[in-house]
């Protein structure tokens, strides 16, 4: 290393080097006649940022003098993530997840971005800044509503999302969230249905989901297993009443059979007669239960034939067949031996199917 000696005695006054690269410090020094000294130390600054001094910035010193810099050695830097246009509980999660800090929140009006979305954030993304860096955030309260602004929601139903979309950005509301309904009764892309329900009183910025079909039929389960299809909801309660005797039978000629619900049985022999010398036949019991059916009827765009059939020993046979409304409630009790099968029918298409037992 090269050394300067100056002689004569005379005093500088330091200048402030830090913030500046160690390369711009030590020419200012060297310009001055001091001897530079850099100290490397870990900071998660810039590699070769001046971090301090010694002596300090306005020290008077003489010519000669090692004065010793204080200089970042640079550290690790993570990736800041964007999360403008996120909700602020998801913004907060992410920066969370990517090691920072959830700094200042201040929340303003606007008319164009939904409540509880963020703005804008400091520092900006993209951008590499150190670990637990804290990053403030922007966030909307949506347009500034008074008591005039609040409205019932409109219908929307029947139309394609854009249309959908269009209508309720008009009156100040927001449908950014879709959820898709398996069914090929309503065209595909049309709404069916909202979230609040059409006629609800909502404020000027409000979120609206829109319940759109998606033109897909269904998948038919095993008859073994449930099916259900969005929004519908069945219960199965089995009641079992009281077993009732069934009537007695005259005696038959033996290996006569007869023929009863599809299925041959032969006919039990008469028991042998009692001290009193009468006969006495066997007394069958069949107990008999109940299904009670419960099925909301999902958003429809119009009315369609609802049907519901019951299958057992006796045979199919349909229980209801008419017209329905969307979101009607159906209510079914239907009587059945050992064991029933309900099968549900909607504009002609599957739509459920379960075992009773």
């Amino acid at each position: 290393m090269l050394y300067f000696v100056f002689f004569g005695g005379s005093s500088v006054t330091m200048p402030d080097l830090v913030g500046k690269s160690v390369i711009v410090a030590m020419e200012n020094l060297q310009q001055l006649g001091l001897l530079p000294k850099v100290e490397e130390v870990g900071s998660y600054q810039m590699p070769g940022v001046v971090l301090g001094q010694l002596p300090e910035a306005g020290d008077k010193v003489k010519r000669g003098r090692v004065v010793i810099l204080r200089v970042s050695s640079g550290g690790e830097r993570y990736a800041l993530p964007d999360v403008r246009g996120m909700q602020y509980e998801s913004a907060l999660s992410k920066l969370e997840e990517s090691g920072f800090i959830a700094g200042d929140v201040l929340r303003i009006y606007d008319g164009n971005v939904p409540p509880g979305v963020v703005i804008a954030q400091s520092p900006a993304a993209p951008a590499r800044v150190p670990p637990k860096t804290r990053v403030n955030v922007l966030v909307s309260l949506g347009p500034n509503v008074g008591d005039n602004n609040v409205f019932p929601l409109p219908n929307v139903t029947g139309m394609n999302v854009d249309e959908a979309k269009k209508v309720l950005s008009e009156v100040g509301l927001f449908a950014k969230n879709i959820e898709y309904i398996d069914t090929i009764s309503t065209q595909r892309g049309v709404v069916m249905s909202t979230k609040p329900r059409d006629g609800t009183q909502v404020a000027r910025g409000s979120q609206v989901t829109l319940i759109v079909s998606s033109g897909k039929a269904p998948q038919k389960q095993p008859s073994q297993e449930v099916v259900r299809v969005p929004g519908a909801a069945v219960s199965q309660d089995v009641v079992a009443s009281p077993p009732k005797p069934a009537a007695k039978e005259p005696t038959k000629p033996e290996g006569e059979r007869t023929q009863q619900e599809g299925v041959k049985t032969e006919k039990p022999q008469p028991k042998p007669a009692d001290v009193s010398g009468q006969k006495v036949a066997d007394e069958q019991q069949v107990e008999t239960k109940q299904a009670k059916v419960r099925y909301p009827v999902p958003p429809l765009s119009r009315p369609l034939e609802l049907v519901i059939k019951a299958t057992d020993k006796r045979g199919e046979r349909t229980i209801l067949s008419k017209e329905v409304k969307g979101n009607e409630y159906i209510t079914l009790d239907i009587p059945y031996t050992e064991q029933l099968v309900v099968t549900i029918y909607l504009g002609g298409e599957f739509v459920w199917e379960e075992r009773y037992f």
